[in-house]
């Protein structure tokens, strides 16, 4: 299956690079970024789309398993970012409140039932709550993660090994293989808010209904510094005026004190494969 859906996921992922080309839909770049970035200007974006595709097709063909749920959740969070992505190209990209209004929608209703699943807490509020916020700051977490070259995909794959057990989780790894092939330094198409929001609900989701939410902390620390990292800097900017980072998120800050991006996306991937390592061995075994 992850070989079936990396292959799918490579084709239709190089299709969508072609096709936007043609259309000439690009990303800008933030102009305030480290100079490096600004050779990535006009980039494709969106793949998210195309590997989503790739996934749910191979999904639905190898039949539901028990995270059907996350795959909705997922693919509801999925078309928020592509409503914002499409809104950035057209000039009208969603405003905070907007974004930050339907992603508690959704992960209110994903609350709903998983608290009929799982049991984290002895009050069915108090995990309802919990639920609501790990979905959520998983998905702005994620999308934050998403700043450099093969760095949410990556991470997002080695969250998911310890998962290989469930279908979901196989066409999805695979899936993001085949994406990382286009994504790679340099890449020829960004995931966009389509992808990282995206995949932020489907690493959340999983260890929701899993019942392992407690070590998504652990093993999601890179997407969990890295938004972090954005609230200490704004916290502490407006209240004394000065920067704790050069650059926020943190991944900018690394490249702005001279590490290549090639060596903050590795440094960080191997910084995920030990947190996720010592998470299994702490939960005994895999899911």
């Amino acid at each position: 299956m992850v070989a079936a859906a990396a292959v799918l996921s490579w084709f239709l992922v190089g299709l969508q690079v072609a096709l936007m080309r043609t259309l000439g839909w690009g990303k800008e770049v933030r102009s305030d970024g480290p100079a490096t970035h600004l050779a990535k200007r006009g980039t494709p974006s969106m793949g998210g789309v195309a590997f989503t595709l790739a996934a749910g097709l191979l999904y639905l063909l190898a039949g539901r398993d028990a995270l059907a749920p996350v795959f909705l959740l997922a693919l509801g969070f999925g078309l928020l970012g592509l409503a914002d992505d499409l809104g950035g190209i057209f000039g009208r990209p969603l405003r905070a409140r907007e974004k930050l209004a339907v992603q508690f929608l959704m992960a209110l209703v994903f609350a709903a039932f998983a608290v009929r699943q799982v049991q984290y807490t002895p009050w069915a509020a108090l995990d309802f709550a919990l639920i609501t916020l790990v979905m959520v700051g998983a998905a702005n977490a994620f999308n934050f993660t998403d700043g450099l070259d093969g760095l949410a995909a990556s991470v997002t794959a080695v969250i998911l090994l310890p998962f290989y057990g469930w279908t979901l989780a196989q066409v999805f790894l695979g899936a993001l293989l085949g994406f990382l092939w286009h994504n790679a330094p340099k890449a020829r198409i960004f995931m966009g808010d389509t992808g990282s929001q995206l995949l932020g609900a489907l690493v959340a989701g999983t260890f929701v209904l899993t019942g392992k939410a407690w070590y998504l902390p652990l093993v999601a620390i890179v997407p969990a510094v890295e938004v972090l990292s954005v609230i200490v800097q704004v916290a502490v900017f407006r209240r004394t005026g000065r920067r704790v980072f050069r650059m926020t998120p943190i991944h900018h800050h690394f490249e702005l004190i001279g590490w290549p991006e090639a060596k903050v996306v590795f440094r960080f991937i191997v910084i995920t494969a030990v947190a996720t390592a010592l998470a299994v061995q702490l939960w005994g075994g895999g899911a």
